[in-house]
């Protein structure tokens, strides 16, 4: 039998982006963190023959993926056919960071396969095609915990990090997605880009001072009430600037009317990740988290929502070789 390799991943939250659009500048950076699930699990090893078995709206980035890894200059360019199985995985294009983990694992099963045990979640990246606006996924699948990268100031940069922590392990996230929506992406998420006015730069400073000054050092002391406070005005200055292309500060009305619903009970700690349409609720520990959700699920407003509590996800992604 065939030496497999098994990779599990979490996904990101993205908290929201820096700066944007100011030429001679860094762009994009920002702050987000990893959380236990939604995840993906690949399993892989070399075949007779290539073999994809998952979703099939999973497969052509796979195949993407895997041609890449075949087109650069390394170990893994030099695999023969692989066999490929998606045992777990999570929606596109929900705000989470799906392509990017998916993308590296696939690159970190084949990088072990071809005798490679350490290679940086840079050149993961780079091989696989990540990492081109949003460092914070791959940096997340490497290390875990709450993250805040710098942005970059070429096009082929990959962003540095230049800070992570733990999160607290009892704090939790509350999910609420709306069915039947995706949040921008591909060359709908470069136009959406393209439409926004350079981001102000009294903006950029006050979303550094509170990722630097706020954020981190709440999480750093387990200080949920200001984390709270602080995430929270975080997600509002970013929604604010998105507002010209997704309609408002959340981009979607149902987790609006959940956001209003959270305010009115004075829940601070709520966010919309990345473009959405996934709303995250930061909680306090996991009875608060099951009580929310309990709450939520039958109101009028999360009638049409899936909700989920997740923990922080304060490692990387799992590799392992089963038996």
């Amino acid at each position: 039998m065939s030496r497999a390799v098994v990779v599990t991943t979490g996904s990101r939250l993205h908290f929201g982006l820096f700066a944007h659009g100011k030429s001679g500048r860094r762009e994009f950076g920002g702050v987000g963190v990893m959380i236990d699930q939604p995840g993906f699990i690949v399993r892989g090893s070399v075949a007779r023959f290539d073999q994809i078995v998952c979703a099939a709206d999973w497969r052509l980035r796979i195949e993407t993926v895997v041609a890449r890894l075949r087109d650069r200059h390394s170990p893994v360019a030099t695999l023969g056919p692989l066999s490929l199985e998606l045992l777990q995985s999570f929606p596109a294009h929900s705000g989470l960071g799906s392509g990017t983990q998916l993308a590296m694992a696939v690159a970190k099963v084949a990088s072990v396969l071809a005798g490679e045990h350490e290679v940086a979640a840079e050149e993961l990246a780079r091989r696989s095609g990540r990492g081109l606006r949003s460092a914070l996924g791959l940096y997340g699948f490497q290390h875990g915990g709450l993250m805040v990268e710098a942005g970059k100031t070429a096009p082929d940069e990959i962003s540095p990090l230049v800070a992570r922590v733990d999160l607290p392990a009892p704090w939790r996230f509350v999910l609420a997605r709306p069915r039947r929506m995706t949040g921008l992406s591909g060359i709908e998420e470069a136009g959406g880009f393209s439409r926004l006015a350079p981001m102000p730069m009294r903006t950029t400073d006050r979303l550094c001072r509170i990722a630097l000054m706020e954020i981190l050092p709440a999480a750093m002391a387990h200080d949920y009430s200001a984390a709270s406070e602080s995430i929270g005005q975080f997600g509002r200055l970013v929604g604010e600037y998105f507002a010209p292309v997704q309609g408002g500060v959340f981009a979607d009305e149902r987790i609006r009317r959940i956001a209003d619903l959270l305010a009115a009970r004075n829940i601070r700690g709520v966010g919309q990740s990345s473009w959405g349409p996934t709303l995250f609720i930061l909680c306090p520990d996991i009875d608060f988290a099951r009580s929310l959700l309990d709450e939520l699920a039958p109101q009028p407003e999360g009638a049409d929502c899936e909700f989920q509590i997740a923990a922080p996800l304060n490692r990387g992604a799992t590799c392992c070789e089963p038996s």
